[in-house]
């Protein structure tokens, strides 16, 4: 699994979920029609989700058949973005990252869910959020896929 972390500057959603399927489609991590299909989704089942009283992510995939290499991907955003919430779609919620899960298999991808879930709950993750800390999140989320992870990046950019 590719774990890919970076700060990043996006002036709303869409324009966030644009640029994150474009980077993920150039390294041949999702399929072209990734970008169409995790748009739907959100606007579908929006992923928006508050962590604390003070953070709050957003956690955007589509279905597996669009991936084709395996990716965890986290945008720490230079400002916070809007993103609606989940299971509240009427009301929205300021993110100050967005976490992508690409995995090929269901049961890979409930696995790493419940792992990250358990880690969302952790301060030192949101800390590492706040703090843009993108090598304690590194060790962090390589401790989540555990013997899964191969390749580990820690940068991110538009190109």
């Amino acid at each position: 699994m590719v774990i890919i972390i970076g700060i990043a500057n996006f002036r709303h959603r869409i324009e966030a979920l644009k640029e994150i399927s474009q980077f993920l489609m150039r390294r041949k991590i999702v399929s072209k029609d990734y970008l169409r299909a995790l748009i739907e989704r959100e606007e579908r089942y929006p992923t928006g989700l508050r962590i604390s009283r003070d953070l709050a992510v957003a956690l955007p995939h589509a279905h597996i058949r669009y991936t084709l290499k395996q990716a965890l991907m986290v945008a720490l955003l230079e400002h916070p973005i809007e993103f609606k919430c989940m299971g509240s779609p009427d009301k929205t919620v300021m993110v100050q990252a967005i976490i992508i899960v690409a995995v090929k298999n269901l049961e890979r991808s409930t696995k790493i869910l419940r792992r990250l879930g358990d880690l969302l709950s952790k301060e030192t993750f949101s800390r590492a959020i706040w703090m843009k800390d993108s090598d304690y999140l590194l060790k962090l989320l390589t401790s989540l896929c555990s013997e899964d992870c191969q390749l580990k990046q820690s940068s991110f950019s538009e190109s």
